[in-house]
């Protein structure tokens, strides 16, 4: 009986050896390539148990570097090393109602600086209630906008296309010679871009305190949109303009397609347009400049000096976010966010 017992054991052993160097074997095979981001993230929530999150493992990859805006607004990040991660499960009890953005990079090796890969593109699930944004809003004209939760706030996902403020006064147009009144254009005067792009206004129809926006909504002012930027981008630069605010967080912010092959309205490249985010961003140009397919401008509440105001742009040809500015007179597009 015990020679029967021992030889088990013996066996058992031996299958264990061989299982190990055939793992050590196929291991040494994946030679991780840092270049390479994860892809695939899924994301499925199950009341009651908890949220689990998948992704496609970078082969040989030794750890995983896991991101998540919560539906607070703050970002965390958390390490883990160990063999090819490809999933994490959150249990509900670690949960909060609300949206949660989230996205890893793989780790090429078990030493810092790890030889991370470049980050993947977001996922998100919703917890409890779901979003706190409504399914749309509508201003004053009729106007109807669809809507897009990133992290805690709520965007329209489409730009204003309202033609007074409101309270029913009406905007000056066009914005050529409106001085310092609130004013709006039409890019190149075809009705057909204002149904698609929305309108261009000056910042004096911004800062009005008849409310450009719905009731309810406002104009974003620097500190909202560069909120919204570090769930998308959390290494977003709060201080900083131009290319350098986040390289990131416009190809998640852009629609996708381009003009030439007639599956979008950027021009070639639209680098990195992934829309993730569900931001739905658009190139409408710039009242009187052009770059309509180009270049898309957004206005921000907050002044930058006394005839400037901060605004952002997505570009055609990369996938960052411009932190820039315009002078008051400018038409740039304009995105509500609920109050």
């Amino acid at each position: 009986m015990s020679r029967l017992r021992n030889t088990n054991i013996m066996r058992k052993t031996t299958l264990f050896i061989v299982a190990t160097a055939l793992l050590s074997l196929g291991l040494k095979a994946q030679v991780c390539d840092p270049s390479v981001a994860p892809t695939g993230l899924v994301s499925t929530y199950t009341p009651g148990s908890g949220a689990l999150l998948e992704w496609d493992a970078v082969p040989g990859s030794v750890g995983v570097q896991f991101q998540a805006a919560l539906p607070s607004g703050a970002v965390i990040s958390r390490r883990f090393m160990g063999l090819d991660f490809d999933q994490l499960f959150i249990p509900d009890v670690r949960l909060s109602p609300g949206t949660y953005m989230w996205r890893v990079q793989a780790a090429c090796s078990t030493v810092p600086p790890y030889d991370v890969t470049p980050i993947s593109a977001s996922n998100s699930f919703t917890v409890g209630g779901g979003s706190s944004c409504p399914a749309t809003v509508t201003d004053i004209d009729g106007n109807m906008y669809s809507t897009v939760q990133i992290g805690s706030q709520c965007w329209m996902a489409e730009n204003l296309k309202v033609e007074q403020y409101s309270n029913g006064d009406a905007l000056l147009t066009p914005l050529l010679g409106a001085s310092s009144s609130g004013a709006y254009s039409v890019y190149d005067n075809l009705d057909s871009n204002k149904a698609t792009y929305g309108l261009l206004y000056n910042w004096y129809a911004v800062d009005d305190a008849r409310g450009l926006c719905p009731s309810g909504w406002h104009v974003p002012t620097d500190s909202e949109w560069t909120q919204m930027l570090t769930v998308l981008d959390p290494s977003t630069c709060e201080s900083c303009t131009g290319a350098s605010h986040s390289s990131t967080a416009g190809g998640q912010m852009k629609t996708t397609g381009t003009l030439e092959a007639g599956t979008g309205l950027w021009l070639a490249p639209n680098t990195a347009a992934t829309n993730s985010s569900g931001f739905s961003g658009l190139p409408g140009g710039l009242d009187g400049a052009g770059g309509q397919g180009f270049i898309g401008v957004w206005w921000s509440s907050s002044m930058l000096a006394s005839f400037e105001a901060w605004s952002r742009e997505l570009h055609f040809n990369n996938g960052g976010v411009n932190r820039g500015f315009g002078t008051l007179n400018m038409g740039f597009s304009v995105r509500c966010i609920q109050d």
